[in-house]
């Protein structure tokens, strides 16, 4: 089977014809806001009021305030112009929102259960599409007994250290008296999109079309700001780049600079594009 990455304006008419209107506004807010689906119909949901409006050069924009789901709710501002010539969704989304329930996209009364709704109507809005995924090194661990280990030593840290070899050959260090931590390598593949796709195709559209760098990508998703990647040292990353963002009110000043650092990378006409 010959696979194809979806472009941009595909899986923006995927969304677009999903009938149920709370479905269809839920996976636009994943999108414009790089969301996980935790943070848009789980535990990380958005609330009716978790979102400001900033003007910039003279347009209006929504900033939506979004916590990131896997830093414990660390806030993050994913602005969007709101005039449609820039952006098509922001202005509906944003009317859809302040006319929702308090929580626009909850779909079951249980968090978990209105987690898994958006993750299958995901999967049935994008069927037939797929992503391709880079190759990478999964790490597990795998048990040993005493009579594998074959040499012990300290480490820099004073902590004992045990080399295993385990019966297939493989070779691993470990400080743990039961497991070693070992790679298995997994291979380039092409996978069924689903939501987090969106995350994905969401992000290469800023930054290959607009031209947000990866400093603005980091905040925009909410990643940890390090390494080379970033042109950051991972140093002044993580401790001299760190912010309080824990609290809407408090962190606002903070969010708007962030935002205020793209925010006018965003004011390309989006036809540009088609």
């Amino acid at each position: 089977m010959a696979y194809r990455q979806p472009t941009d304006l595909e899986i923006r008419e995927r969304i677009s014809q999903v009938k149920d209107k709370q479905y269809q506004m839920a996976f636009k807010y994943q999108y414009e806001t790089l969301g996980r689906i935790s943070e848009v119909s789980g535990k990380y949901m958005p609330h009716r009021d978790s979102h400001r409006i900033i003007d910039v050069e003279g347009e209006e924009f929504v900033m939506f305030i979004v916590k990131t789901a896997k830093r414990k709710g660390y806030l993050r501002p994913c602005g969007r112009p709101l005039n449609t010539k820039y952006d098509p969704w922001a202005k509906e989304l944003l009317d859809y929102i302040e006319s929702s329930d308090e929580y626009p996209f909850q779909l079951h009364e249980n968090i978990d259960t209105s987690k898994t709704y958006a993750m299958n109507k995901a999967k049935k809005t994008f069927k037939g599409l797929y992503w391709p995924f880079s190759d990478y090194t999964r790490v597990f661990k795998r048990p040993y007994t005493s009579d594998m280990v074959k040499h012990q030593r300290w480490g820099d840290d004073g902590y004992e250290e045990f080399l295993v070899f385990f019966p297939d050959g493989e070779r691993a260090w470990t400080k743990n008296a039961e497991y070693a931590n070992v790679g298995e390598k997994v291979e380039p593949r092409w996978k069924p999109v689903t939501s987090h796709v969106l995350r994905k195709i969401s992000l290469q559209t800023l930054m290959n079309d607009y031209g947000l760098d990866d400093v603005d990508g980091a905040y925009f998703g909410g990643w940890t700001i390090s390494g080379n990647r970033t042109g950051v040292s991972t140093s002044m990353g993580k401790h001299y780049m760190y912010m309080d963002l824990r609290e809407a009110e408090t962190a606002l000043p903070q969010l708007i600079k962030i935002f205020n650092r793209y925010a006018g990378k965003l004011l390309v006409p989006y036809e540009t594009f088609l």
